[in-house]
C-alpha cells in the first residue's frame, strides 16, 4: 500500500504545511464570521470573549457532538495501539492505527472549520476560559515529569521520582494529552486572531504527535521541544490581544522554563546555553527597569513556580495513594493468612 511506505518524519513535515494552510483558510473565513454578533468585550479576563451574544441550540449541539465524537474515536486508537504494540515495536513506517488517527483528526479539523462557519460557537459557550488554559498547562506539567529521566528538571539535574510514577505518566499520558488538546481545539471557534492562529497550529501539531504513537519520530527530542515551546508565542500573543499588560508574565515565565528545564534536553553547547542565559537577563533588566517597575519582576517566576509546585503536588498525591494501597494490601494479606 502507498500509505504503508510513509514515514513518521514525512507526516511531521506535512503537518507543518497543513497547519499553515489551515491558518490561511481561517483568515479567509474572517469575512463570513462578521455576520455573527459576539458578546461585548468583557472586563473580566477570565470571560471568553469569542462567543455569541445569543447562543443557538445548533451551535452548542454541533460543538459538543464534534468534541465528544472526536475524543472517543481518538481514545479508541490509543487503546488499540497500547494493546497491540509495546516499547519494542517502535518503528519508522506508519501502521494502520497511525493512519486511522491521522484520518480522524483531519476529518474533525475540517468539521470544526465548517461548524465555525455555520454556527460560530465552540464549547466555550458553556464553560469558563480557565478550563482550557488549565488543560494545556497540566499537559505541559506532565511533560516535565515524563522527561525528568532524560533531561532533568532543574538545569539538567534529575529528580528522584519513583520509576512507577514516571512509568504511569508515560502509560496514560496519551489519553490525557488527547483530551487536553481536543478539548482546547473545540473550545475555541476558528477565529483569525494571531493568538488563535498560533494556538491552532499548536493543537494540530500536538494531534499529529498523538497520531504518531509507537513510531520513532514520536520520541524525537527536537520535535517534542517544538511542541512544548510553541506555548510561549501563543500565550504571549493572547496576552497582547487581551490588552491587560500581563504579557511579561507569560513571555518571561515560559522562557524561564525553557532555561531551567527544556533547554537541557537539546544537547546544546555550553556557549549557546550561556548566550540564552545572558539574553534572558539583559531583556529582563530592560523590561523591569525601563518599561515596568522593578517590584513587578516577580512576574518572571510566577508560571515556573506554579508548574513545578503542581508537578511535585502530583508526585505527593501519587506517594500518598501508593502508601494507602500498600497498607491496604498488607492488611488484606494479613487477614488472609489469619483466616
Amino acid at each position: 500500500m502507498l500509505f504503508s511506505r510513509l514515514k513518521g518524519e514525512q507526516i511531521v513535515n506535512w503537518s507543518l504545511i497543513f497547519s499553515v494552510l489551515l491558518c490561511a483558510a481561517i483568515i479567509a473565513l474572517g469575512g463570513a464570521l462578521s455576520q455573527f454578533e459576539v458578546i461585548p468585550l468583557p472586563e473580566d479576563g477570565f470571560v471568553y470573549e469569542w462567543q455569541l451574544a445569543e447562543p443557538t441550540a445548533w451551535g452548542q449541539l454541533t460543538a459538543w457532538l464534534g468534541f465528544a465524537m472526536h475524543q472517543v474515536l481518538i481514545w479508541g486508537t490509543i487503546a488499540y495501539a497500547q494493546n497491540r504494540y509495546s516499547k519494542r515495536d517502535y518503528g519508522t513506517a506508519l501502521r494502520p492505527v497511525n493512519l486511522w488517527a491521522i484520518g480522524i483528526n483531519f476529518v474533525f479539523v475540517v468539521l470544526h472549520y465548517l461548524q465555525t462557519m455555520f454556527f460560530y460557537d465552540g464549547i466555550a459557550q458553556d464553560l469558563p476560559s480557565w478550563t482550557a488554559q488549565f488543560a494545556v498547562a497540566l499537559m505541559l506539567i506532565v511533560v516535565l515529569g515524563m522527561e525528568n529521566q532524560r533531561r532533568g528538571l532543574f538545569f539538567g539535574r534529575k529528580i528522584g521520582f519513583r520509576k512507577a510514577f514516571t512509568d504511569g505518566l508515560r502509560k496514560y499520558h496519551g489519553f490525557f494529552f488527547s483530551f487536553a488538546v481536543i478539548y482546547t481545539f473545540w473550545f475555541h471557534p476558528m477565529i483569525p486572531t494571531w493568538g488563535h492562529l498560533i494556538g491552532f497550529i499548536h493543537v494540530v501539531l500536538v494531534m499529529t504527535q498523538g497520531s504518531l504513537m509507537f513510531l520513532r519520530v514520536h520520541l524525537n527530542k527536537r520535535w517534542m521541544f517544538l511542541l512544548e515551546i510553541l506555548v510561549l508565542p501563543h500565550a504571549f500573543q493572547v496576552a497582547l490581544n487581551q490588552g491587560n499588560d500581563i504579557w511579561p508574565m507569560f513571555f518571561f515565565g515560559f522562557a524561564a522554563i525553557f532555561l531551567i528545564t527544556q533547554m537541557h534536553g537539546l544537547g546544546l553547547k555550553r556557549w549557546v546555553r550561556q548566550a540564552f542565559y545572558g539574553s534572558f537577563l539583559l531583556l529582563t533588566l530592560y523590561v523591569y527597569l525601563v518599561m515596568r517597575e522593578p517590584y513587578q519582576v516577580n512576574e518572571v517566576i510566577r508560571i515556573p513556580l506554579i508548574e513545578y509546585i503542581v508537578l511535585f503536588a502530583m508526585y505527593g498525591i501519587y506517594l500518598g495513594a501508593a502508601m494507602v494501597v500498600s497498607r491496604f494490601r498488607a492488611l488484606t494479606s494479613a487477614e488472609a493468612r489469619g483466616g
